[in-house]
């Protein structure tokens, strides 16, 4: 299921999982409750570093893309060594 800067990914026997790219909200998050007037609670769903670099390698982000992936990796979760990262 997807929509402008969301995407849902429903997975059998699993919590669905959502993905939104629209600047302030970008990040991946997990569907707690779907209400009765269509409204989705989502809870944050923390990214691995590595895994969002590799994603993104080399893309060119433009103005508010750019904030959304800045905003993106300071969400992750660091687990790169600093041997890596050298």
């Amino acid at each position: 299921m997807s929509s402008a800067g969301a995407t849902i990914t429903p997975m059998a026997g699993e919590p669905q999982r959502v993905r939104i790219s629209e600047p302030g909200l970008a990040g991946s998050y997990e569907v707690v409750e779907r209400r009765s007037d269509g409204s989705l609670l989502l809870r944050p769903e923390p990214e691995l570093l590595s895994e969002v670099l590799g994603e993104t390698e080399g893309t060119v982000f433009r103005d508010e893309e750019f904030i959304a992936h800045l905003e993106r990796v300071m969400a992750t979760e660091d687990d790169l060594s600093r041997e890596s990262a050298a």
